[in-house]
């Protein structure tokens, strides 16, 4: 178990490991020489990330809140994979999700103004569990701070302010305490992002 804000990985060390995130939610991130750091992504439970086949860790994992992994040793990974084949079937499953977010993220990153980035942002971390047929109200508690999802967006964290207070007035969004996002207007939020 790992509590919030603590580090679970580093960047370039040496590791010949998987990781499966049982409960929470964890964000991976990559630093640049002169201390910059852009959030590549993030992991909720049934999620997995490992070091590369380099054998080195590719990003900083750090837990957003409380967190519970499974850790498995590479030779042990591979054994329980010959054990359990459907959990190749599963691998393979996610790979491809992570494949298409990924696609998004840099199509997102390169070609979308600060305001589709953020409103993006809002109905991933909330569409999923958008009763279908109810478009108009929908609460999201964001697990992340301003400033991560910044990162994240490749913004600044004046900049994620200015559009969430823009969708506030516009009455698109409210914003509750605890990081509560009340998404009132499903349909403009789509509209905006272009999905």
């Amino acid at each position: 178990m790992f509590e919030r804000r603590q580090t679970i990985a580093c960047e370039n060390e040496a590791a010949s490991v998987f990781f499966n995130v049982v409960s929470g939610l964890v964000k991976l991130s990559r630093g640049s020489q002169d201390g910059r750091t852009q959030i590549v992504g993030f992991r909720g439970p049934g999620e997995f990330f490992a070091a590369a086949e380099t054998g080195r860790l590719t990003a900083t994992v750090e837990a957003v809140g409380r967190v519970v992994l499974c850790k498995f040793s590479g030779a042990r990974f591979k054994r329980l994979m010959r054990v359990y084949p459907q959990l190749s079937a599963r691998l393979f499953s996610i790979n491809r999700r992570r494949l298409e977010t990924l696609e998004n993220q840099l199509f997102l990153l390169g070609r979308m103004t600060a305001r589709e980035k953020v409103t993006n942002f809002l109905l991933q971390h909330g569409f999923d569990s958008i009763p279908a047929g109810a478009p108009h109200a929908h609460c999201v508690r964001l697990p992340v701070t301003r400033a991560e999802i910044a990162d994240f967006l490749g913004l600044t964290t004046e900049t994620v302010s200015r559009v969430l207070a823009s969708l506030v007035r516009e009455r698109v969004i409210t914003v509750g305490k605890s990081r509560a996002i009340h998404l009132i207007d499903v349909e403009r939020l789509q509209r905006e992002s272009g999905r």
